[in-house]
Parts: C-alpha cells; structure tokens; sequence
C-alpha cells in the first residue's frame, strides 16, 4: 500500500488529494477533500491525477474517485490554512494507523475542522512566522 498527498491549487484556491494505491488489489482511490465543495472540479482533478498515476508511475489500476466533505470554510481566505490542517491532521491519523479507516467511513472527523480549530491553526502558522 502507498499513500501521496497532493496539494491542488487553481483558481485561487487550495483543496488537497490523497491518492491511496493498493497494489496487492490493483485499486487505486483519489479522496478529494475541499473546504469549498463546489471551487475545484473533483472530476477533472481526478482524471487528471489518474493520467499521472498511469503515464508518470507507470500504474494502470482501477481508480476511484471520492469526493467525501471536510468542514467548509466560513470566509474566503482559509482555503490554505485547511489545506496545511488537514494534511497535519491526515499525517497523525496515518501514524496511528486509522486513516484508512477515517476516509472508508466517508471522511474525516468533524471535529478536525471546526471553524474555531482551524482559526486557531492559522493563528499558530502565523505564529511560527513571526516568532
């Protein structure tokens, strides 16, 4: 099994892709995770990353899209922050072993992206800047 977070950006916004590739299964899953659900076009992002797996790491699997939500943002700026969150967050999850799972059961956890937890990740980015 492999996992590859990828960071979209377009259109002045920033979502976030984790491609989970089973090798044993010949499967691959593309979970797209937007905090503004209707910004990024989940099928194009998604045919486009599987041109990528096909041609780039050589894999030609059976991919599916999943477009399960996160919490959505509140303004017009947090789109980055989410994005550096929810990769943070995904990192602990992987290393607890519960990712897989947080993702087959349709998506993260709500509590993870709350509007007063992310407002307060961006004060602590803000802060490792400034300090």
């Amino acid at each position: 099994m492999a996992d590859i977070v990828v960071p979209i950006h377009g259109e002045y916004h920033w979502s976030v892709v984790l491609i989970h590739i089973n090798k044993t299964d010949n499967a691959c899953v593309i979970y797209h995770k937007d905090s503004i659900k209707t910004y990024h076009n989940h099928a194009q992002i998604g045919a486009l990353l599987n041109t990528w797996l096909e041609r780039g790491l050589e894999l030609d699997m059976k991919t599916t899209i999943v477009t399960t939500g996160i919490t959505q943002q509140a303004n017009n700026f947090d789109c980055g922050v989410h994005v550096l969150y929810i990769i943070t967050k995904m990192i602990e999850a992987e290393k607890d072993g519960k990712l897989l799972e947080y993702l087959e059961k349709g998506g993260l956890p709500v509590e993870w992206g709350t509007a007063e937890i992310v407002a307060n990740y961006r004060q602590e980015v803000r802060d490792l800047f400034t300090s």
